[in-house]
């Protein structure tokens, strides 16, 4: 049996609107972010969300 990557789209959902408060808060003149702990914060929740999203699927045990 094949380990497929699967997809949570809870956590696409939740990651979603995360990225677009970490585009809104980072600074593409000076490659800073505005709030730098917010943006901080935002980049770490990011990118758990992503890894939540794409996670492997564990396998089963077979019976």
């Amino acid at each position: 049996m094949k380990n497929k990557i699967g997809f949570n789209f809870l956590f696409a959902l939740i990651s979603f609107p995360i990225g677009l408060a970490l585009l809104r808060e980072f600074d593409f003149e000076t490659f800073t972010f505005k709030k730098t702990a917010l943006g901080i914060l935002y980049l770490i929740t990011f990118v758990v969300t992503i890894y939540l999203t794409f996670k492997k699927k564990t396998k089963s045990p077979e019976q």
